[in-house]
């Protein structure tokens, strides 16, 4: 069954940073998958849409379905989005679930330290009242009651985190374990003698 990693947060939080290198690790693995940043299906797919809440629910739901569509037909999605709302948060398993599986990833940071991270500077025009509506300053997040992955990125360094997420996913069966480049065997010096030994005895080595 392919399968959707939904990532949501604070804006800045780190989403579409930890997504993008969660995406190049599937790919890597040969893995078929199509990330849907938030931003560019707003800008494509949903330009109509505004943000406030039933126009962010809204928006929840068409990405959600598209995200069954996509793994209807064996295609794994990943999408980075803030989903503000529990509400919203629960309909994205009820709608997806019938055609894939579902994985809730919270990226947690506290919105201060977003702020400070902010490239746009959002969270200071939104604390000036020159942006309505901007979660984390006047519009509220729900912190998801239940996710299946939780990172946190004021703690844990990008590769941390994707590290993280890559062995959740291995624990919860949705990919398959990989061995560990780095992974190697120690053998006692005896060990090695002993084999050296059996391979001369046998004329494969002088």
């Amino acid at each position: 069954m392919a399968f959707t990693l939904w990532f949501m947060g604070l804006p800045a939080s780190g989403k579409s940073t930890l997504a993008k290198r969660v995406e190049n690790v599937l790919r890597e693995d040969g893995i078929e998958v199509e990330n849907l940043d938030g931003d560019e299906l707003r800008k494509n797919l949903h330009p109509d849409l505004g943000f406030n809440r039933e126009d962010r629910m809204t928006n929840n739901r068409r990405t959600a379905f598209i995200c069954r569509l996509l793994n209807r037909n064996g295609i794994a999605t990943i999408v980075a989005m803030i989903t503000p709302f529990r509400e919203s948060q629960q309909q994205v398993r009820e709608i997806i679930e019938p055609e894939g599986k579902v994985v809730l990833v919270y990226v947690k940071c506290p919105a201060e330290v977003c702020a400070e991270r902010d490239p746009k500077g959002l969270y200071e025009r939104a604390r000036e009242g020159k942006i309505e509506n901007f979660t984390g300053v006047n519009h509220p997040f729900q912190e998801p009651i239940d996710p299946d992955i939780i990172v946190d990125t004021e703690r844990d360094s990008p590769d941390e985190c994707v590290e993280e997420i890559v062995d959740q996913l291995e624990s919860m069966g949705v990919l398959e374990a990989r061995l560990l480049e780095d992974y190697r065997f120690d053998i006692t010096h005896e060990e090695e003698t002993a084999i050296i030994d059996r391979l001369r005895d046998r004329g494969y080595i002088e």
